[in-house]
């Protein structure tokens, strides 16, 4: 489980994870990370936890192997992802992340002549919730469902288009997964199965 906290020395929420047996024995902290971590997810053969950490650049997926008691990230990620959801044979994992969008110009500028220390350029939304509490300006994009090899490697974009695709659940032959996604002009989301 992850026991949440307001950190008095960074001014914000913090969660670490936990474990402790169905008897209430043992309860200990899971890793020795100092790091917000989040979302832990069992394997299917019970070996292993997915969870995301996150450090000062973002959030990444990492495994915590349950013999052993020893963790690593498998992922290096330019945005932080979300919704892990393991594969049934244990060899893949499924998570969502947001893939942005190029913002909307007004106008085109001049080139910028060498050495000219110019103001940032002007930020332009078509969003009603642009900003949140604690977060600030949100990136404009969509969310896509990635696939990721448990030990570690390169995702592979499972989704396309201009929607949003989140919460993978994988299919038990492994062939395909389940997303929900916003597809519906009315903004309602549906269920879509993706083929792998």
């Amino acid at each position: 489980y992850v026991h949440n906290s307001m950190s008095i020395m960074r001014d914000r929420r913090e969660g670490r994870i936990w474990m402790v047996n169905a008897d209430g024995s043992g309860h200990q902290k899971l890793t020795s990370s100092d790091g917000t971590e989040s979302s832990p997810r069992w394997s299917p053969d019970g070996s292993r936890i997915a969870f995301l950490s996150r450090g000062e650049e973002g959030s990444e997926i990492h495994i915590y192997w349950i013999a052993t008691g020893q963790s690593a990230r498998i992922t290096q990620l330019e945005r932080s992802p979300g919704d892990l959801a393991w594969s049934p044979d244990g060899r893949f994992i499924a998570f969502s992340m947001l893939v942005p969008e190029a913002p909307p110009q007004l106008a085109s500028m001049p080139p910028r002549p060498e050495g000219a220390q110019w103001a940032d350029p002007p930020r332009v939304t078509r969003r009603v919730r642009h900003e949140a509490d604690g977060r600030g300006f949100l990136e404009p994009g969509f969310n896509h469902v990635f696939v990721v090899d448990a030990i570690g490697g390169m995702p592979r974009q499972v989704t396309t288009g201009d929607f949003h695709y989140r919460n993978p659940v994988w299919m038990p032959d492994g062939a395909s997964i389940l997303v929900s996604t916003n597809r519906d002009p009315d903004w309602e989301f549906e269920i879509e199965e993706i083929e792998l």
